[in-house]
């Protein structure tokens, strides 16, 4: 019979943190085995007690902070340890920086065996009321006669009941209660289980899905509320496809680049940067690193609705995007005619396709581009970097997710490919979650 596994104790206990690990939860040693611990900061000593269940397990969280770090804040939401949006509230805006840059260089010698030249400054917009897309959970709670409408709680399981939010645009924070409220008076309540967020630079929306038919109490009861509160209200019976308008008829959600004066539709279920004004300072540092230059062809892969595109094209010669999303495609042709610039073109490649490099890429392949441009998936591009190499392009921006993929991708790049790791910054477009993006310039000659 196999070895049965020592019970743990339902009693607190005292631990030293030593670290973070890649979520922010302080690392420590418990008997011999490496613990995480919920809202602890390295060089604290902390009164906690274990988690329970197989989810759980190798888990605790903190009670009470029995010796301080200086990096130690005071969270500014009350629903801070229990809605599971935030984990790093409890540590101040500047360790959160110097972590997130930490995690970055370690990731890339570490995983990649590199190191840039230089370190840019982290790129930060607004610490509050920042996200303007966001998909909140809902519950009808029938014995309370209640709805709860926001994130999940930490564990996943539940909705958290909250009544405010610190992170959600201020449009959307305000109006948490009024949602539940008018939800509770639908026929459908306990058929709607989500809402997605989705803001503009003027104007927010609702994307209700909901399981049922509505009756027409339920329309009316949300076109009002879409008058009341001032948001949009969209509908969604089943797949993407099945979004439609309720309120108002003339509903557009757009954004802009305000210092190059480039506008941008976009649809409630498009991607777009949650953080509206970092992405602003993102977008011209690219076009400060990328250099586009009038003679420049530039090729932008995984481009979306022309996020970097239509900046680039600003400045550069001529600029192709690559996406998979034919829908993204049409947006972003769309976005260039609007803008009047007509040195950009998009089309559909589905770049991770085992064919890439065959007839279906040939067209775009071909095009012989000086700089290349890319904002990949959490997976990363490491598909594409043999062919980024051949290209012969001399600069490369690598805009990421996940500082695991791009520490790999940025490995092949200097180690294989023979390209200069020039620069790398973080990008803190998440404030008060683990979460960054990261911005790598590969050069050569």
């Amino acid at each position: 019979m196999g070895r049965s596994r020592k019970k743990l104790s339902d009693q607190p206990f005292e631990v030293e943190i030593s670290g973070l690990d890649s979520r922010a939860m302080g690392k420590a040693v418990l008997e011999n085995k490496d613990l995480r611990v919920y809202d602890a900061l390295p060089n604290e000593r902390i009164l906690a007690r274990h988690m329970f269940g197989r989810s759980h397990r190798g888990k605790a969280i903190t009670l009470e902070v029995l010796k301080s770090s200086p990096d130690r804040t005071r969270p500014r939401c009350p629903h801070f340890g229990d809605c599971g949006a935030c984990s790093s509230q409890h540590m101040s805006d500047e360790a959160q920086l110097a972590w997130k840059e930490r995690t970055l260089l370690h990731k890339l010698q570490e995983t990649g065996g590199v190191q840039p030249e230089s370190v840019y400054p982290p790129l930060c917009g607004p610490q509050w009321n920042y996200r303007r897309k966001a998909r909140l959970s809902v519950r009808y709670v029938a014995p309370k006669n209640r709805v709860l409408v926001g994130f999940r709680e930490r564990n996943g399981r539940y909705v958290a009941d909250m009544e405010e939010c610190h992170i959600l645009r201020k449009e959307i924070a305000d109006n948490l209660t009024s949602m539940s409220s008018m939800i509770e008076e639908l026929d459908c309540r306990s058929a709607i289980p989500q809402i997605e967020i989705a803001c503009g630079d003027d104007n927010c929306a609702l994307i209700i899905r909901h399981l049922e038919e509505l009756t027409a109490h339920d329309n009316e009861r949300l076109r009002r509320y879409a008058l009341e509160s001032g948001m949009g209200i969209f509908l969604q019976s089943a797949g993407p496809q099945s979004i439609q308008l309720l309120e108002p008829n003339d509903l557009q959600l757009s954004y802009s680049i305000d210092a190059l004066g480039i506008h941008f539709h976009f649809e409630p279920l498009d991607f777009v940067q949650v953080n509206g004004e970092l992405n602003q300072k993102m977008v011209m540092r690219a076009l400060e690193l990328l250099d586009p230059r009038p003679v420049d062809r530039i090729l932008d892969l995984f481009c979306g609705l022309g996020n970097f595109s239509l900046p680039l094209a600003t400045r550069a010669g001529q600029v192709t995007g690559i996406e998979g999303s034919e829908e993204m495609v049409e947006r972003g042709q769309s976005n260039a005619r609007a803008n009047g610039l007509s040195n950009v073109d998009f089309q559909s490649v589905d770049l991770y396709s085992a064919d890439l490099g065959m007839a279906d890429a040939a067209s775009w392949q071909a095009g012989g581009y000086d700089k290349i441009m890319l904002d990949p998936p959490r997976s990363g591009a490491e598909n594409l970097l043999p062919w980024i190499s051949a290209s012969g392009a001399t600069r490369v921006l690598y805009i990421s997710c996940n500082p695991e993929t791009l520490a790999r991708d940025a490995g092949i790049m200097v180690n294989t490919n023979g390209y200069l790791l020039e620069g790398a910054g973080i990008i803190n477009m998440f404030p008060h979650t683990p979460h960054s993006e990261a911005i790598a310039l590969f050069t050569r000659q």
